[in-house]
């Protein structure tokens, strides 16, 4: 309940701070101008916006010109703001961008054709008002696709049509703001300044430049002496930029001078209103430059020779965690094949037994060759006879069971293709462009504080994932690994001034990899509870629960075959290879196929074991249940109850592994229930109502481990293993 209170305070507080920019700018962009005619912005603005918001920048237009006594020069933008906020109440669809740029187009015509029908100006006036309307509409539809594209990747980009989008909003926004006059200062030429410094900053004279000119563009727009004034602004960005990762103070002061050298040098008029503006501007710049981050503006085209290739970066480090992988396998098959090295060869029974008999002179003649072997012929008079047709028939069974076990190793043929399939699929899905945004200011950044406290990572590669969380993967050689996760952690924390996490070490044949991340909005709760079998005291049940070092979280369950150590040493295997090829980069599912390889040819005894996982995306709380020969899973989905089954065989019983995957989309509240084979299907209909009638996911998982035996039909009780998972939001 506290935290459903919180989520509505703070949907409160978003909704109250929407609803007061929409109302001021409503207000402010009311009475400014372009090229000498009122503006459109606040047209434009109302219709990009929702509903609410469009009511808000009506509103503040309405309380301008009543402040300004300026209702009947602008009749015409307020009906045709009536009109959009009266048509959008009709529009499901009202925040799509081209119905946004339709409304406030057609909204603009309306009202100029009604009000130049009053006036006797109809056919006058038509013409211009139908190229006013166009021009809004445009201006709304572009407004209107950032505001979404806003709203879905969290990240203001700046490449491709967004960027085109955010430069025709910055330049109507921009001459709108040099059309107001104040008496000392230019509030367009101040923010203008403000931009263009923090562009030139970050990124160096291409920014400085691209960002001069779109305020010089919008202040042209206004009047040609505002315009000259503003023409300083690209040039002078263009020699700050030569001055970026500097000290932000030197900056700014070198782009005020900057500034006023090239307005001296050229003589434009009204330069000490451009030089204030600029001082402004460059104030601005010093009080938001500590807070700025990439992590909230996307610049495409960056140098291949500045941004690594991160996909090569990883699937090197796949790479040698796959053979980390191999060579933990082939010690495990070593130490299984030391029992069988001081196996004695069969020997054939003339040499064991007739070789002692004092009538081996007389039976040695007694010998024929049948099928390239041996097989003696035994007289009437043999006294050994017993003896040779007992080692006879042992011979025969180790021969047997050899011929089998060269049959069972005859098939690396098959085996071998599977592997090869399972190398392509991961070749395939690490070569696959991964949803990122590089950021290489991070890097640097997190690279230089662990350098100065006497770390030195092989690499370190900072980004943002699809959900704009910062995620840093820092790579340390085997003889380099710090004594301290947590000391990093802190570290890097404290110098990003923001709450990071820090997944398990994840180690391949060269490095270490130790990943950092942005919490998610949503954490999972976790219990437990397992029992082990009768007649053992050891559970061949294994779980894990880990973070793939982007947040996304996994619940895994392996039953081995059985119970007792050897169950426990195949399912603890399954869990610690599946940990690691996740968190080394592969997909689920190749890597539980290359895990059923390992198991199949690791030692001539049969040996399997279940895997049962859950993926968790905290990010959109997506789930993805993957099973092979594992029990059932049992969800809770706010009042529905669906259960998921895997009709599949068990990991290392046949050379192609079987795997069932499911996706389904979850909420905050919902509660999933992982059993192991232990718990018969007797109990799933007593578990559904534990899960409908109990709130506590550690009362339900201990109540229906507890009752296990109770629902057995058999008197063999198996290991008992029972997971339960609940999705909550995250405390930031």
């Amino acid at each position: 309940m506290i935290k459903a209170e919180k989520l509505k305070q703070n949907n409160a507080l978003k909704i109250s701070t929407g609803f007061l920019f929409s109302f001021l700018g409503g207000f402010i962009f009311s009475g400014s101008s372009i090229a000498g005619v009122a503006s459109f912005v606040d047209i434009s603005l109302a219709g990009s916006l929702s509903l609410p918001f469009s009511a808000a920048v009506f509103a503040g237009g309405i309380v301008r010109c009543v402040l300004t006594d300026s209702i009947g020069r602008s009749i015409i933008k307020l009906a045709a703001m009536s009109v959009i906020v009266i048509a959008k109440m009709f529009f499901e669809k009202s925040n799509n961008p081209k119905i946004c740029g339709i409304i406030t187009s057609v909204a603009v015509i309306i009202a100029g054709a009604a009000v130049s029908l009053l006036i006797n100006e109809f056919p006058q006036k038509l013409m211009f008002y139908a190229l006013y309307g166009m021009i809004a509409g445009f201006t709304s539809y572009s407004a209107a696709e950032l505001i979404l594209s806003l709203g879905n990747q969290k990240v203001i980009n700046l490449s491709g049509f967004s960027g085109c989008a955010y430069s025709i909003v910055y330049i109507v926004y921009m001459a709108s703001l040099c059309s107001m006059e104040l008496d000392i200062i230019n509030p367009g030429i101040v923010i203008g300044s403000g931009i263009t410094l923090m562009a030139a900053f970050y990124y160096h004279s291409a920014g400085g430049i691209i960002c001069g000119a779109l305020s010089a563009c919008g202040a042209f727009l206004v009047s040609p002496e505002i315009g000259i004034i503003a023409a300083m602004l690209p040039a002078a960005g263009l020699l700050t930029g030569f001055f970026r990762y500097r000290k932000i103070f030197l900056t700014a002061v070198f782009f005020s001078l900057a500034c006023f050298m090239l307005t001296v040098l050229t003589g434009a008029s009204g330069s000490a209103e451009l030089t204030l503006s600029t001082v402004c501007g460059a104030a601005i710049f010093v009080i938001a430059a500590p807070y700025y981050s990439d992590k909230w503006v996307s610049v495409g085209g960056e140098k291949q020779a500045e941004s690594p290739d991160i996909s090569n970066i990883r699937m090197n480090f796949l790479s040698d965690a796959i053979e980390a992988v191999r060579l933990d396998s082939a010690k495990i098959s070593a130490a299984l094949a030391v029992t069988k090295k001081n196996t004695k060869k069969t020997s054939s029974p003339k040499k064991k037994i007739c070789s002692r008999c004092y009538r081996r002179s007389i039976c040695s003649q007694f010998e024929t060759e049948i099928a390239g072997e041996m097989i003696p012929i035994l007289p009437e008079s043999c006294v050994k006879k017993k003896d040779i047709a007992d080692e006879l028939e042992k011979n025969l069974r180790s021969r047997t069971a050899e011929q089998l076990m060269s049959l069972r190793f005859s098939e690396e043929r098959e085996l071998m293709n599977e592997q090869l399939k399972i190398m392509g699929e991961i070749v395939r899905f690490s070569g696959e462009k991964p949803d990122i945004r590089y950021s290489r200011a991070m890097s640097r950044q997190i690279a230089g504080k662990l350098e100065s406290h006497g770390m030195t990572p092989e690499n370190v590669t900072a980004y943002y994932n699809s959900a704009n969380r910062l995620i840093a993967e820092i790579y340390f050689a085997l003889s380099e690994i710090p004594e301290s996760r947590t000391r990093i952690l802190d570290l890097v924390s404290d110098e990003l001034e923001m709450k990071l996490s820090a997944a398990l070490p994840v180690s391949s044949v060269k490095e270490m990899r130790i990943s950092l991340y942005e919490n998610p909005p949503y954490e999972i709760e976790v219990y437990s509870a397992s029992l082990c079998a009768s007649s053992s005291d050891i559970s061949g049940d294994t779980f894990s629960v880990f973070y793939d070092g982007t947040g996304t979280g996994y619940i895994v369950i392996s039953d081995g075959m059985g119970s007792g150590k050897s169950a426990a040493v195949d399912s603890h295997m399954v869990i610690g290879m599946f940990r690691r090829l996740i968190c080394g980069g592969m997909e689920c599912e190749s890597a539980v196929r290359l895990i059923n390889s390992v198991m199949v040819t690791k030692s001539r005894e049969e040996s399997f074991a279940t895997l049962d996982a859950i993926k968790i995306n905290l990010d959109n709380c997506c789930m993805t249940s993957i099973k092979s020969g594992a029990a059932a899973t049992i969800i809770k989905k706010g009042d529905e109850i669906i259960k998921i089954s895997s009709p599949t065989f068990p990991i290392g019983i046949t050379k192609q592994a079987e795997i069932s995957v499911s996706e389904y989309e979850l909420d905050e509240g919902d509660i999933i229930i992982m059993f192991s084979d232990g718990i018969s299907e007797n109990e799933y209909l007593f578990a559904k109502e534990c899960i409908l009638q109990m709130d506590s996911v550690n009362e339900i998982v201990r109540e229906i481990a507890s009752k296990a035996d109770s629902f057995n039909p058999t008197l063999h009780s198996d290991d008992i293993t029972v997971i339960g998972i609940k999705i909550n939001p995250s405390e930031k």
